[in-house]
């Protein structure tokens, strides 16, 4: 089993949204003893403290407001002067559907969280993050970790696409006319 990561020294950042989901990843984050979480409610502002600070991920809530006619999550990836582009972002929805899933992970999100947050999620999340990072893209319609999740090449199932040909057993009346009747 791979080594935990101790979360306690780690640098946070949370921006934007509401006050009520911002007090509940607060909280999580309490619970973890993450001593050094930084609550920036403006994009602009968290934008500023990515070109001044590195963090090791970014929390931001979905109700977050545009930085420069940009969505943030895009702003903290491809925005001049961010200092690690590559931090592992992460988005809070109160309810997520499949397709703003599909679309966070379209402008270079790292995962994707929702409402109510556990601090066990969150220290899930983390983890998987800090500790097997996906490799990061940059091309000119995206930046962000692939988006293709990776398959163990050693994989021990069978090929479900393949089919056996097998005997089927059919039940036939003892009248086949009296199944037409």
């Amino acid at each position: 089993m791979e080594k935990q990561q101790d979360l306690r020294n780690l640098r946070v950042l949370v921006v934007g949204g509401k006050p009520g989901g911002i007090q509940i990843l607060r909280t999580a984050f309490g619970l973890l003893c993450m001593k050094y979480v930084a609550v920036v409610p403006e994009s602009a502002r968290a934008i500023d403290a990515l070109r001044s600070q590195t963090f090791a991920a970014i929390f931001c809530d979905a109700a977050a407001e545009p930085y420069k006619s940009m969505s943030f999550p895009v702003a903290a990836r491809r925005a001049h002067g961010v200092l690690n582009p590559m931090t592992p972002l992460f988005i809070v929805y109160n309810e997520a559907r499949r397709r703003q899933v599909e679309q966070a992970r379209d402008v270079g999100v790292t995962d994707v969280l929702t409402h109510p947050v556990s601090a066990a999620v969150i220290a899930r999340k983390l983890q998987g993050a800090l500790s097997q990072p996906r490799s990061f893209i940059v091309a000119p319609s995206f930046v962000g970790p692939d988006r293709r999740t990776e398959r163990p090449s050693n994989w021990g199932g069978s090929d479900r696409r393949r089919r056996a040909a097998r005997k089927a057993r059919l039940a036939v009346p003892s009248d086949p006319d009296a199944a037409f009747v």
